[in-house]
């Protein structure tokens, strides 16, 4: 097993997993991966044929014995991009990043109608929209090699990260993107955007939080009879995103939703959901209800935090007062580390940021054989698929 190509696999990805913290060097690549000299070098040589991996003329702090010094290596981060896009009905956002993370460049645009001439709500207006952004984003790379891309989208995404489920915001059910993207070099996938914003925010691997995005849409830009409003949810526990059975978890589904009464998501009709802008008691009904679920998925998951995003800052106050007006004996600051609500401004990039970081991921995970939950972070690397 020790030659096969798997167990090369599993070398080469732990080395470039030590390299994203930052340089080493080989004895402390040996010394921490407990493998042998010759593995490393041997690994090693390979990243460096494929460009992943390159060496520095610095000696390594830990170079305290006589004879051959000691040198670093380290991640080469001009190797390629990854992107990661927030997807709207009339507009994207796009975050293109090195392989160490830092930023390469971002785009702002609003669909031009001229260019993406399809109805809203239609599967065809979709794959336009995708189509579009994919040659944007070629076009900014077009001497730097991609090695994939994740795209958010509000809705419930299947675990194969090609199918949109259902998306109320884009008005379609059971769309599959792989048409669309097979005639790529580079693997694009899907993700639910409360599960990319949370991925901004993972400290650690053994890190447990939730990351509540609500988000608002002018009604002219949405398909006809599409709440203005909606509520994801991004569970990360034990570093990982939490999907639930059905690829469900992060869509905050309400659980008594009655077809026709309410909205899809919370136990509000939509017609006091579309008057929350106009009409102060809609507003606070919205309010109330939402805090409530806060405050029992708190309960329930006992999370490090609840980051509170997305257009949701426009009514921190009113959240916390909401939550105040419950424990009156309580300060805001003890509420605050109470019940671990993390009250985020500025927010508009995280979607991006995290479809990019989580595509990052996926790039140096270790590599997966017979795995029981087959997710699309699970499929094979392209980063070392010519190992």
């Amino acid at each position: 097993m020790a030659n096969s190509q798997y167990q090369k696999l599993i070398n080469s990805t732990q080395i470039l997993q030590e390299l994203r913290n930052g340089p080493k060097s080989r004895r402390y690549l040996v010394q921490n991966l407990k493998v042998q000299p010759s593995t490393v070098t041997y690994s090693l040589n390979r990243l460096k044929d494929l460009d992943l991996v390159l060496s520095s003329n610095l000696v390594s702090l830990d170079n305290h014995k006589k004879g051959r010094k000691s040198t670093q290596v380290f991640l080469n981060k001009n190797a390629g991009v990854v992107f990661g896009v927030d997807l709207l009905v009339d507009e994207f956002k796009v975050i293109i990043s090195y392989l160490d993370g830092t930023l390469f460049t971002e785009i702002n645009e609003e669909f031009n109608d001229v260019i993406i001439t399809a109805e809203k709500g239609s599967e065809k207006r979709f794959f336009q929209c995708i189509n579009y952004i994919l040659s944007i984003i070629e076009a900014k790379c077009c001497n730097t090699k991609i090695f994939g891309g994740c795209i958010s989208v509000a809705g419930i995404i299947d675990f194969d990260g090609l199918t949109v489920i259902k998306s109320l915001t884009h008005d379609i059910v059971n769309v599959n993107i792989k048409t669309c993207v097979d005639n790529k070099k580079y693997p694009v996938y899907l993700e639910n955007d409360a599960n990319c914003a949370a991925i901004k925010y993972r400290k650690d691997s053994s890190d447990s939080f939730l990351y509540s995005l609500v988000r608002t849409y002018y009604n002219h830009i949405l398909p006809d009879g599409v709440p203005y409003l909606g509520v994801g949810m991004g569970i990360i526990l034990n570093g990982k995103l939490y999907r639930g059975g059905q690829s469900k978890a992060g869509e905050f589904v309400n659980f008594v939703y009655q077809e026709g009464k309410q909205n899809r998501q919370l136990d509000i009709n939509n017609e006091d959901l579309m008057q929350l802008n106009e009409n102060k008691a809609s507003l606070n009904l919205f309010i109330n209800n939402y805090v409530d679920k806060l405050l029992f998925t708190n309960a329930l998951l006992n999370p490090r935090t609840i980051y509170l995003g997305g257009d949701s800052e426009i009514w921190n106050d009113k959240i916390l007062k909401s939550i105040s007006e419950r424990f009156p004996g309580k300060s805001e600051e003890e509420i605050k580390t109470t019940f671990c609500f993390s009250f985020l401004n500025h927010t508009e990039d995280d979607i991006a940021y995290g479809a990019s970081h989580l595509m990052l991921d996926f790039l140096f995970h270790m590599p997966c054989i017979n795995c029981s939950e087959q997710h699309w972070e699970q499929n094979s690397s392209p980063l070392l698929k010519d190992l």
